[in-house]
């Protein structure tokens, strides 16, 4: 009796480590899938919705996404100031979904910048009040979170959010300027967290994040590893950065010096999970009379290791620029939407591997748009970062 007691609690070890083993599969089919077929797999069984409603499962998920980085492209209307859809490009250049922005009120933000969670956060001005309304939002989920107001400015505030890369908790910074006897206007720093219910003043006199000028589509920070990152442009040479600012979770702020001499072809990334700065060297009039047949040239550098390196460097093709709609990196390639002087625009790649550069044709899906495009991962993550 004592043998085929043993035997049956053999049987049912072996069977549990097998059912064990069974659902750790599953976890890892189900966390692969595109998001909106997880979230549709919620109604096959109650024991996948169990599995799916675990708190490490979003974390899971994201970790996979992370590995095929997508593009999310925001078309902003040339002739409205309303943002009806997003749209989602796949790693071969092809437009592969369309995400409706209905279930969200007033999408119509200047300033809409992507995290690598799978987040989007849209600012978008009072310009009655000179404020603010800070939306974060997952595209996929349709889950949103509306910031409370901050402190009364006499200018719209400026607006950048941090996101913890190992517990999602998110940081927003708002910088505001209050009435003072001083003609020079100075701007303080507020935060709101995930966890707060009103916002928190951390410093006294900051330089705030501000548009390039010359480029008012890509976003004027960088948002790397729970750190904000800015250019402070020069007042004397309007579009040229003199140094760049960083706060991070903690609320310290930090200046680092420029990689090398920058000017308004000039553009903060993430990239390689690392600060980047992208430059585009082009000709103007003096140089181009110096050579019979000058290039511009494309130098991406990287800040680790609390130093620069030069990452890559590439001739590209002689166009006529008016500016930059967006920068964008992902795995080891660059993507640029660049408006032409004759108002179209050129989709192109740069390739790190191979140092060159190819042309996406994406004219046709953006016809009468301004698109700007961002590095995306699709989550389940919610936008309070629980």
């Amino acid at each position: 009796m004592s043998e085929i007691g043993n035997d049956r609690k053999c049987l049912q070890f072996d069977n549990a480590a097998e059912i064990g083993y069974i659902e750790e599969v599953l976890i890892n089919i189900l966390a692969r899938l595109p998001v909106k077929t997880v979230v549709a797999c919620k109604s096959v069984a109650k024991h996948w919705l169990k599995l799916i409603s675990e708190p490490q499962f979003p974390v899971l998920q994201l970790t996979w996404s992370r590995r095929k980085l997508k593009y999310i492209i925001c078309p902003y209307p040339e002739d409205t100031d309303i943002i009806t859809h997003l749209s989602l490009m796949e790693e071969n250049g092809k437009i592969s979904q369309t995400l409706p922005l209905s279930g969200f009120e007033n999408i119509c933000s200047p300033e809409m910048f992507c995290f690598m969670n799978g987040l989007i956060c849209s600012v978008d001005e009072d310009d009655d009040l000179n404020e603010v309304n800070v939306r974060i939002f997952n595209p996929i989920t349709q889950d949103t979170l509306l910031l409370p107001r901050g402190s009364p400015s006499l200018i719209v505030p400026s607006v950048g959010i941090a996101f913890d890369p190992k517990s999602n908790e998110f940081k927003a910074f708002r910088f505001f300027s209050e009435p003072s006897e001083d003609e020079d206007v100075k701007y303080k720093c507020e935060v709101y967290t995930s966890s707060s219910t009103a916002w928190r003043r951390i410093s006294e006199d900051v330089e705030r994040p501000d548009h390039n000028p010359f480029h008012p589509f890509p976003p004027y920070y960088a948002s790397v590893a729970g750190s904000l990152y800015w250019f402070v442009w020069s007042e004397d040479d309007p579009g040229t950065p003199l140094r760049i600012l960083s706060v991070d979770m903690n609320d310290n702020f930090t200046e680092i010096e420029l990689p090398t001499l920058l000017h308004q072809w000039s553009f903060l990334i993430e990239f390689e999970g690392c600060l980047s700065v992208v430059l585009m060297d082009y000709p103007d009039s003096y140089t181009a009379s110096q050579h019979e047949d000058p290039q511009p040239y494309l130098e991406v550098y990287k800040f680790k290791n609390h130093k620069w390196c030069l990452r890559a460097k590439a001739e590209m093709e002689l166009m006529d620029i008016h500016s930059f709609n967006s920068v964008a990196a992902r795995d080891n390639e660059i993507f640029l939407i660049i408006r032409l002087a004759d108002d179209s625009f050129c989709y192109l790649v740069f390739d790190m591997a191979e140092n060159s550069f190819h042309t996406l044709a994406l004219s046709d899906s953006f016809e009468g748009y301004s698109p700007v495009a961002f590095p995306f991962a699709e989550s389940l993550l919610k936008c309070s970062g629980s």
